[in-house]
């Protein structure tokens, strides 16, 4: 933590992004920015348990599913994700969490950051024998071998009704197996087609679908308590589509048709 403070005021200084950690670079506005991604997944936490919403979306920047509690990764600065589960577990003594996380490739910080802690479980979809996303150095990620975590992969070219599949079979059977009391969902939207850093083929229509796969669980399992926090996604105009279906998905409301939608 007080790395990244110190990097961010040093790029401020400097009035120009500088090299942080492997692939990272900070500006002087990263500080301002990791820290208000961690506090909105708490605060989207805290509103669903209070009751004040029934499920919440934080459209938040950097992402985090890379970060490990030591260092950051893949444009990750602080694991939001994991330390929203974290706080469910050792602030708000919630029993069973469970962590699903679609992206292009498997996170990197997410299960080594919850290793440790009881009641937690990482559910990983993502793309089979991804590229190479990040630096050399970057740590080697953490598999479904790792207690507490299933890896699932799907092939590259993957579309929406292929990537839905795995992820409906391998949720069903995590909430089968241990019904959680609260769902996190680390939404990378680099799943996209045309995403830089991913191949797979899902349209932004399919995040819909997608994200009804994992409401519907937590309707049925946890009184509809999940929170989505934004991870990759950096084909703007289908992340900005995207976006809005999963929204929509998440308020209960109907798709939005393709040609509604801005270029």
């Amino acid at each position: 933590v007080r790395r990244v403070r110190e990097a961010a005021e040093e790029a401020g200084r400097e009035g120009k992004s500088i090299p942080f950690e492997g692939d990272v670079v900070v500006s002087g506005a990263s500080w301002d920015a990791a820290l208000a991604s961690v506090g909105a997944a708490i605060t989207g936490v805290e509103a669903v348990l209070s009751g004040e919403v029934r499920n919440a979306f934080c459209t938040v920047r950097p992402p985090g599913r890379d970060a490990r509690a030591d260092r950051s990764g893949g444009h990750s600065l602080f694991n939001s994700v994991a330390i929203a589960a974290r706080h469910l577990r050792e602030r708000r003594g919630i029993g069973r969490v469970l962590v699903v996380d679609w992206g292009a490739h498997p996170p990197l910080g997410t299960p080594a950051v919850l290793a440790d802690l009881p009641g937690i479980r990482v559910l990983s979809v993502h793309q089979h024998a991804a590229p190479t996303l990040l630096s050399g150095d970057a740590p080697a990620p953490v598999t479904g071998d790792a207690p507490g975590v299933r890896s699932v992969g799907v092939e590259a070219g993957a579309d929406g009704a292929a990537f839905g599949s795995a992820l409906s079979a391998a949720l069903e059977e995590e909430v089968a197996a241990e019904a959680p009391d609260f769902i996190l969902l680390s939404a990378g939207l680099d799943i996209l087609a045309g995403d830089p850093l991913g191949a797979l083929a899902v349209q932004p229509r399919d995040v819909f679908d997608l994200t009804m796969v994992v409401r519907g669980a937590a309707d049925r399992v946890c009184g509809g308590r999940l929170v989505s926090v934004l991870e990759g996604g950096y084909e703007p105009s289908a992340l900005g589509k995207a976006a809005v279906q999963h929204l929509r998905a998440l308020a209960g409301l109907e798709a939005a048709p393709s040609h509604s939608l801005p270029p």
